[in-house]
């Protein structure tokens, strides 16, 4: 199996930045206990982007996290609260 590995970045109004950051930090714990989750750590870019990089076992693996409740629950506080739609990119090391 591949290691799929994906970054997922969120741009937040100002305002909601410090309350974003604190969500994601907070579902990030959990996130690390699901099946197939190699690392899922959040960066903080100089421009106030947050970013998710994180790997997982298989591209299956993240898809189940896809739907998982985790998920929901940061799109579901994201709602209204970003300055442009989140973006994912899914990645395989070049061989």
């Amino acid at each position: 199996m591949k290691t799929c590995t994906v970054v997922a970045t969120f741009a937040p109004n100002a305002q909601n930045l410090i309350e974003v950051k604190e969500l994601l930090l907070d579902v990030a714990k959990d996130v690390r206990l699901e099946l197939g989750c190699l690392f899922y750590d959040l960066y903080e870019e100089v421009s106030g982007k947050l970013m998710f990089i994180e790997a997982w076992e298989s591209r299956e693996l993240w898809e189940i996290h896809n739907n998982a409740p985790t998920v929901a629950r940061i799109l579901e506080f994201i709602d209204g609260k970003l300055s442009e739609p989140f973006l994912i990119q899914e990645m395989y090391a070049a061989k």
